[in-house]
């Protein structure tokens, strides 16, 4: 086992991580995940990905206790910021979803994960963000036919 003060940022990131994905997936049900015809609803996708960031969340927490990434110092001092980091802006999109809908959201917050925590370039990061946002439009929209939050400047919403 890992000692407690050296596992301390993993286990807060695995905790934040766990926590923010039972809380998306406990939203993610007021969005029907099954609609009453048995087709994946709205909240199909948001209940699986809180599932999953609950799951991986337990892992982190569990590779921190009794893992060991044999990582150095330094490596876990940038490894702690760039985790906060993409709690923030996670948190951030979440936020934002309601109000401008959920693919701006998730492609600005592609974008900002490939521009500030992965330190790409400014068209890397806009070229994967609108990818993402399109990609998700085309799985979610156009072949599950599973309408996502539109945001309060959608049409009727």
């Amino acid at each position: 086992m890992r000692g407690l003060r050296r596992a301390a940022p993993d286990l807060v990131g695995g905790a934040l991580l766990a926590g923010l994905g039972a809380a998306l997936a406990a939203g993610a049900t007021g969005y029907q995940v099954v609609t009453g015809e048995g087709r994946l609803g709205p909240g199909f996708m948001p209940f699986v990905v809180g599932l999953l960031l609950a799951v991986f969340g337990a892992l982190v927490c569990a590779q921190a206790l009794w893992g060991g990434r044999g990582s150095g110092e330094a490596g876990e001092s940038a490894g702690g910021r760039s985790v906060a980091a993409v709690f923030a802006l996670t948190l951030l999109a979440v936020l934002l979803t309601p109000v401008v809908g959920f693919l701006p959201a998730f492609g600005l917050l592609i974008f900002a994960l490939v521009r500030f925590v992965e330190g790409e370039g400014w068209a890397v990061a806009a070229v994967l963000g609108a990818g993402g946002a399109a990609a998700a439009w085309a799985v979610f929209v156009l072949f599950l036919q599973i309408p996502l939050p539109g945001g309060v400047f959608a049409a009727g919403g």
